[in-house]
Formats: structure tokens, sequence, C-alpha cells
């Protein structure tokens, strides 16, 4: 299937850090400042109706979007939150949240969603369980827009290796991976993601496997660190029996990132790549022919996926948080979930959304849609204390066993008490 998409990105906008695209507040009317980084990603057009939209469904609210950079922008939450300088509404990545609560920037929303509960109860059975994931016992966000991680799978070299389809099992995978791998042509079957920077690497190759192999990564009766089992244990092996032994992937695996993963599988010579739907529009930028489809993601004892999104937060430095509830409630609702995905190009943060026709006659998306409906689709970013280092330590760990420094046991009970340490001083 040749990657075309009803939606398209639109260009990006020239705001400065911090500077707000301003309009006048409606007279008599309490504004909420939204601090995000999207103006800057799909365009002040898609943006402004968004704002006219919420404002049009909710009379005496005034929107006013404050627009940053993605660069730069967790670490400027945090500068603004020790001046007493947040906006209303926090734009947030599900990396982020456990963090920011720990910090005193996040106002929970338990009690909110549960007075939606008892006046809607389908507006919460809407939101993917993964989005429901509460840290120490609380809510702190509803998405905007998620997506999970599945298989991009090059239609034309399949063809030409003789391969009907994608691989439903690892074992199916090492076998369609040893056809696909044509070392004198710098043809090979993957990219493997195990660059330390940037740190989301670990979402893509190293988080499924595990799930794939049984291994449950963070206890939540605990929150400890539990992957260093069995079923961890043979998952890295397996990873690194792919580099190594087998040697599908392109050579340099240790410095390989998100970036170099899809030029590679833009150029046409690498035969799989896992993503997210957020590659589809990045594949379209790099190479617009480019012929490919999208599949569910082998799996081993169980399926496993790792669920990415854009949160909306209430900070504690809010004016006022009702009024803040109600736009982070409005941009979670169908009717809001709808309009964001229409205008940007994102996946729909709710599974009603999702069922639309609209969206459920795009082919390319529907592999997300069903994985995210199999067990073991998790985002364990939610509960963890600080994950940019978390996955640094634990990919640097995977790291040690390709470059056989540790076997997978020792690499994995290294991350594992490293996990535990911030686990505990985060308790």
């Amino acid at each position: 299937m040749k990657s075309t998409s009803r939606r398209s990105v639109l260009g990006m906008a020239g705001a400065a850090l911090a500077a707000p695209y301003v309009v006048p507040a409606r007279a008599g009317t309490t504004t909420v400042r939204w601090a995000q980084w999207k103006t800057p990603e799909v365009g002040e057009q898609a943006m402004g109706e968004l704002k006219a939209a919420f404002e049009k469904d909710t009379p005496g609210i005034t929107l006013e979007l404050v627009d940053s950079p993605f660069n730069g922008f967790h670490d400027k939450a945090v500068v603004l939150y020790q001046a007493k300088k947040l906006a209303d509404v926090l734009l947030v990545q599900v990396d982020w949240v456990a963090e920011f609560a720990d910090l005193g920037m996040l106002t929970p929303v338990d009690d909110w969603i549960a007075k939606e509960n008892q006046a809607d109860p389908s507006y919460m059975a809407g939101i993917p369980s993964t989005f429901r994931t509460k840290w120490k016992g609380k809510q702190y966000y509803l998405p905007i827009e998620g997506g999970c991680v599945a298989m991009y799978w090059n239609t034309a070299l399949f063809k030409a290796a003789g391969l009907s389809g994608p691989p439903k099992t690892w074992a199916e995978f090492n076998d369609c991976a040893k056809k696909l791998t044509i070392p004198a042509k710098k043809q090979y079957a993957i990219t493997g993601t195990l660059g330390i920077e940037p740190p989301t690497n670990a979402t893509y190759d190293l988080y499924p496997m595990l799930l794939q192999a049984g291994a449950k990564l963070i206890d939540p009766a605990t929150n400890r660190a539990v992957f260093n089992s069995p079923a961890g244990v043979k998952a890295v092996e397996m990873y690194v029996e792919r580099i190594n032994t087998l040697k599908i992937s392109v050579p340099g695996v240790l410095s390989a990132g998100e970036k170099e993963k899809r030029a590679n599988f833009a150029s046409g010579n690498v035969a799989m790549m896992f993503e997210g739907p957020w590659g589809i529009a990045i594949q379209k930028g790099l190479n617009p022919k480019l012929e490919y489809d999208i599949a569910v993601m082998p799996k081993d004892v169980t399926t496993g996926s790792i669920v990415r999104g854009s949160l909306n937060t209430i900070t504690t430095q809010a004016q006022d948080k009702e009024a803040a509830w109600k736009f982070m409630r409005w941009l979670s609702s169908p009717t809001g979930s709808a309009l964001w995905a229409r205008g940007t190009g994102g996946f729909p943060s709710r599974t009603d959304v999702t069922k639309q026709e609209w969206f459920a006659k795009d082919k390319l998306f529907s592999a997300f849609s069903t994985q995210m409906t199999l067990p073991n689709a998790e985002s364990p970013f939610l509960v963890m204390p600080n994950a940019v280092e978390m996955n640094k330590i634990i990919t640097t760990e995977v790291q040690n066993v390709v470059q056989g420094k540790k076997s997978a046991k020792q690499a994995l009970d290294t991350a594992a008490a490293e996990w535990n340490k911030i686990f505990a001083a985060a308790t």
C-alpha cells in the first residue's frame, strides 16, 4: 500500500520561544492559558480553528495559546513552575507525568473524573485503559492524542523475497528477516534502535519485545522493576541474537535512533520498521513514493506494544481550575478528539473516534487501532518517576549485552536495581 493519508500536517509556524498566539479575550470571559508545543508543529490555522470551536462550544471561556517549540519544553516548564508563572493547562508527554506530579506542578483530576462518570459513564469509557493509569493513586491528565508501536513493512521488498505478507510471530520474523537481508546490496530487515539518545528509543524495539516474551516491566502492586525475569532475559537474548548472530539489522545499532531508523526505512533498503502512527506523516515527507503497509507487531508467548501520547494537565498554578478542566475535558471529548485528529493528523485519543467511518477507512491506521486493543498495550512511562533516566539505564545495559560485556541476566539485574533506587527515592 502506498503511504498516503487523508490528512496532512500543516506547515511549521515561526513562533518564538514562549511567545503566545494571542487573540484578545472576549469581554466578560474567563481566560484559560494553554502551554503547548503543537502550534509550531501543526500551524496556526489548525490551532486557530481549534480555539474557535472550543470558544463556540464553551461560552464564557477564552482560550489563549501559549506556544513554545518542543525542544526545551520540559525544562522550561520546570523553570516557569519555580517562578510561579505556569500556564493554566500544560501539555505533557507520557514520560513527564510522574515527574511533574512529584514536583508539585500538576493538579489531580480524579474528582472531576468521578463527577463525569456519574453524569456520563461513556466519556471515560471511550478513553483507552492505558490512559487511565494513575500515579500514586491519582490521575493527573487526559489524552489529546495517542498511538502505539506497530510494524511497517516494505511491500516491494517482501514481494521480491517471495514473501506474501508480514510475519505474525517471532519465529516467522526471523525466517523473513534472513530472506530480506542482503548485505551486498546494503539491504537489511530492520534498523535496531539502541542509541542512548533520544531516550525514547527503547519504545520501539526493547520494551515491546519484553512484553511479547511475557515479561512485566513494572509490578503495579510494589511499584518496582521486574523485567529481570526469565521471560525478560529471553527477550534480550532474542534481541541480541538478531543483531550479533542473524545480523539482520543495519550496522551501527549502538548509535542508531528514531531519526536513523526512519531515514533507513524511507530509503527503501530496510524491510521492516517498528514505529508509531506519527511515523506515517514522517515517511510521507521523507519518501512519498515508498510502498509499504502496516501490521500489528509479531508476538511470542503473547502480544505487546508501547503506547505513547500527548496529554493535557491542569497546573497547580492555574488561575481558574474549573475553567481549565472544561477546556481539558472538551479537547478529550468525542467532539474535541475528532476535531484534533482531523486538523492535525494525530491519532485519536478515544476508541469511539477511531471507530468512526472517516477514520476507520484509512487502512494505514487500522493496525494501530487493532494493536491498542490487544493484550499488553502499555505505557510504563506513566508510572516512571524519571522516565528519561530510566530509559537510558536499561538501554545502556542492553548495549553491554550486545558488546559482550555482560550476560542478559546480569544486565537486566543491574538495570532493575537502578530503576528501583529511583522508585524508592520517589516514595
